[in-house]
C-alpha cells in the first residue's frame, strides 16, 4: 500500500516539477508568448521522449491530467464579472455568437474533410473559436478526446494566436483602425486572453471593448461544452468499446464561481482593488493547476499519432482561423453604426 502511495506521489510530483519549469519559461521573452499551458504540455512530451515514465507513476499522472484540470477550470470562473458583460452591447454579442457557432461547426467540418479524427478537429475548433488552451482543457473530457489530440490543438493555437497578435499590432501601427473596431476584431478572433490584452494595450480606447469581446466568448464556453458533451454521449450510445462519459459538471462550477465573483463586485464596490488582487491570486492558482494537467497530458501522449496528424491539424488551424477572422471583419463592417 505504501509503495502504491509513493508511486502516486511520484507521478503527481513529476507533473508539479514540469509545471514549475513551464511557469519559469513563460516569464522569459519570445518563448513565453506560448504561455505556461502550452509550454507544460511540450515539456511533458519532451520528458516522455527522453525518459522512461513507469506504469506505477501513471495513476498520479492521470490524477493531475483529469482531477486537477477540473479544479483549475472551476477556479478560472473568477475571471468573469457578468456585470461587465452586460455592457457588451448587441453588436459584440452577435459577433461572438457567430464566431463560436460558425467556428465550432465550420472548423470541425474542415478538419474532418482534411482527414482528421472528429475529436481532434473539434478541439481545434474549440481552441480557435472560444478561448484557446483553457477551452480545449474544458472540452477534452466532454468530447472524450485523447491526450495527443490536446497535444496538437493547444500548441498550435498558442503559436497561431501569438503570430496573429503580432500581425494585428503591426497592422494597427501602419494602417490604424478605429479603437472600437480594432478592439472588437482582436477580442473576437485571438485565441488567449493574454494575446488579446497584448494586442489592445498599446491602443487607447481599445482595451475595454477588446476585453469585453473576449470575455463574451469565454462565457459561451459553458453552453458549448455542455452541447459537445451531450452530442458525444449521443454518438457514443450503443458503442461497447467507448468509455463512460461523465457530464461536464465542472463547467457549472466555473459558472458558479463567476456568479460569486460578480456578487462580490456588486456588494463591495469600494473594495474593487482588493477583489481584483484576490481574483488575480485565484487565477494564478487555477492556471498552475491547469499547467500541471497539461504536463500530465504530455506525459500520457501517443507520440506516433501526434506525428501522423501534425500537418493536417496545422492546415485546419490556420485555414480555420483565417476564415473566422475574415468573417469577423465583414461582420464589423456590416454592423458598424
Amino acid at each position: 500500500m505504501k509503495g502504491r502511495s509513493h508511486h502516486f506521489r511520484s507521478g503527481v510530483s513529476l507533473t508539479l516539477l514540469l509545471a514549475l519549469a513551464a511557469t519559469v519559461l513563460a516569464r522569459m521573452p519570445v518563448v513565453g508568448n506560448l504561455g505556461p499551458l502550452a509550454l507544460a504540455l511540450l515539456l511533458g512530451i519532451a520528458w516522455r521522449l527522453s525518459n522512461h515514465v513507469s506504469m506505477a507513476q501513471r495513476p498520479g499522472i492521470g490524477f493531475s491530467a483529469r482531477r486537477l484540470l477540473r479544479w483549475g477550470i472551476i477556479l478560472l470562473g473568477v475571471r468573469l464579472n457578468f456585470d461587465l458583460l452586460m455592457h457588451a452591447g448587441v453588436r459584440v454579442v452577435l459577433i461572438d455568437l457567430t464566431v463560436v457557432t460558425c467556428g465550432l461547426i465550420g472548423i470541425s467540418w474542415l478538419g474532418r474533410c482534411l482527414g482528421l479524427d472528429s475529436r481532434l478537429a473539434m478541439l481545434i475548433a474549440v481552441d480557435t473559436s472560444i478561448c484557446g488552451a483553457s477551452a480545449v482543457a474544458a472540452a477534452v473530457p466532454a468530447t472524450q478526446a485523447r491526450e495527443e489530440d490536446a497535444g496538437l490543438a493547444i500548441p498550435l493555437g498558442s503559436l497561431l494566436g501569438t503570430i496573429a497578435m503580432l500581425g494585428f499590432t503591426a497592422w494597427q501601427h501602419f494602417h490604424p483602425l478605429s479603437p472600437q473596431t480594432y478592439g472588437v476584431l482582436a477580442g473576437s478572433t485571438l485565441h488567449e486572453i493574454a494575446q488579446v490584452m497584448a494586442a489592445v494595450q498599446p491602443v487607447d480606447g481599445a482595451v475595454e471593448i477588446g476585453t469585453i469581446a473576449k470575455l463574451t466568448r469565454v462565457v459561451l464556453l459553458v453552453p458549448a461544452v455542455f452541447t459537445l458533451g451531450w452530442l458525444t454521449a449521443r454518438r457514443s450510445a450503443g458503442r461497447e468499446e467507448t468509455r463512460r462519459i461523465s457530464p461536464p459538471w465542472f463547467v457549472l462550477g466555473f459558472l458558479l464561481v463567476a456568479g460569486i465573483n460578480t456578487l462580490f463586485f456588486r456588494s463591495f464596490p469600494a473594495q474593487q482593488a482588493v477583489l481584483v488582487a484576490v481574483g488575480n491570486h485565484v487565477i494564478s492558482v487555477a492556471t498552475f493547476l491547469m499547467t500541471m494537467s497539461m504536463a500530465a497530458m504530455g506525459l500520457e501522449m501517443d507520440l506516433k499519432r501526434l506525428r501522423a496528424n501534425a500537418f493536417r491539424a496545422s492546415a485546419t488551424a490556420v485555414l480555420g482561423w483565417l476564415g473566422l477572422a475574415s468573417m469577423v471583419a465583414l461582420e464589423i463592417a456590416y454592423l458598424s453604426p
